[in-house]
């Protein structure tokens, strides 16, 4: 075995493996690290919660279910939204 022609093959691997490390870092983890903390969001509303959806509605979450919640948008005015929709808690301004 001649291992004279198997080293150009071991600078493009290392290359590869830097492309795909940093792929992991700039990509990958970022978004796994996002999705995580807007589920751990949706599990933990609770009523009461000032809440903005995908959508861009403000509201208070007044009841929440296993896959819904329902929010005020209005005085009196409850829509149901899907838990997913829900974007982020409201910053107290």
């Amino acid at each position: 075995m001649d291992f004279g022609q198997m080293s150009p093959a071991i600078p493009g691997l290392v290359m590869l493996l830097v492309v795909t490390a940093i792929f992991w870092f700039v990509v990958i983890r970022p978004t796994k690290k996002s999705q995580h903390q807007h589920q751990e969001l949706v599990e933990n509303l609770t009523p009461g919660d000032r809440i903005i959806s995908v959508g861009g509605i403000y509201g208070i979450v007044r009841r929440v279910r296993e896959k819904s919640i329902e929010l005020e948008i209005a005085n009196g005015v409850i829509m149901t939204l899907d838990r997913r929709a829900v974007r982020r808690l409201q910053e107290d301004a």
